[in-house]
């Protein structure tokens, strides 16, 4: 099989060697060459048919959801379908032990298949996008992982990209763990892991599209994660938020009430989670109750709510 694959590398380098870059037709030659060679892979006893297509499907659909441009959705689709690649290397023992079983030398020999995809399509600059974004899909995103220990937002997207739903569909078929699972305890292992190994942004964007979101859809979750993640900042630091308030009748009754009773329009004296202050003196308006519910579903806390009595904007 190695044999094969290197074989047809050859054979496409010979036949495009001579076209321009911009040629349109070299952009065809391409995608078909990825396509074929992405199928090759999988005819290999011992590595998984069909998950580079899942993984470079789901990629694309988390990419276009992030609204990225179409160079860099190329790069991810192309990385997706040859994020196996490397694994042609790989001893028998290594493709059928899972990864929780290995020890450290094998998990980093594992790891390292990562590297060789970059070897073998070297020569071909078009894919040199694509490499680098599986070069990098065992980086973690607290900086602990293979092969650079890349933080963060350092790591390339398209390999945070990658490294979530590669890592959901090994979950679900036991190659993580030697026990096949169910979607809902696989999803359990990303959101344990989220800020962790993975970008918890696209963890999120992917838990979303599992459950049947749309890309538009897809959007409009993110840009509430993203409110979310503002509020939520806000109350872990304890600032209180002036930015909406309005004079009001000091003389006014201020009572305490549940979320639940909480309305629109209503003017709020002050807004608490335990005793860290989320915020204070404002108009309450619909993204303040969203948020406080949304904190209130992911800290387990019930707010402290107090109100002006029969006070309305």
């Amino acid at each position: 099989m190695k044999e094969k694959v290197k074989e047809y590398i050859e054979q496409f380098k010979s036949a495009t060697q001579h076209l321009d870059p911009a040629d349109a037709r070299l952009k065809k030659l391409d995608i078909d060459f990825v396509r074929k060679l992405s199928h090759i892979i999988e005819m290999h006893p011992r590595i998984k048919s069909g998950k580079s297509k899942y993984i470079a499907e789901k990629a694309l659909l988390i990419a276009s959801a992030l609204d990225r441009g179409a160079e860099e959705k190329t790069d991810i689709l192309y990385g997706g379908l040859l994020i196996q690649l490397g694994k042609i290397n790989l001893p028998a023992k290594l493709l059928t032990k899972p990864f929780y079983s290995m020890s450290i030398v094998d998990k980093y020999r594992y790891c390292g298949h990562a590297v060789d995809s970059g070897v073998l399509l070297q020569e071909l600059t078009q894919f040199k996008g694509a490499m680098t974004l599986i070069l990098h899909q065992y980086e973690q995103y607290n900086g602990q992982g293979f092969p650079d220990g890349l933080f963060g937002h350092d790591i390339p997207l398209g390999s945070r990209i990658l490294s979530v739903v590669s890592d959901y569909i090994a979950y679900l078929n036991g190659s993580m763990t030697g026990k096949i699972m169910y979607a809902d305890a696989a999803l359990s292992q990303l959101m344990i892991r989220k800020e962790s190994h993975y970008d918890p942004e696209i963890v999120g964007v992917f838990v979303h599209m599992l459950r049947g979101a749309t890309v538009d859809e897809l959007k409009d979750a993110l840009a509430k994660s993203k409110q979310l993640a503002v509020a939520t900042e806000r109350w872990r630091k304890g600032l209180v938020v002036n930015t909406r308030n309005k004079s009001l009748r000091p003389s006014s009754t201020i009572v305490e009430i549940a979320l639940p009773q909480l309305k629109f329009g209503m003017k709020v004296d002050s807004i608490y989670f335990g005793s860290e202050p989320y915020i204070r003196n404002c108009i309450a308006d619909q993204s303040i109750i969203d948020n406080v519910t949304a904190l209130t579903k992911t800290y387990g806390k019930n707010p402290i709510i107090k109100i002006f009595l029969g006070v309305m904007a």
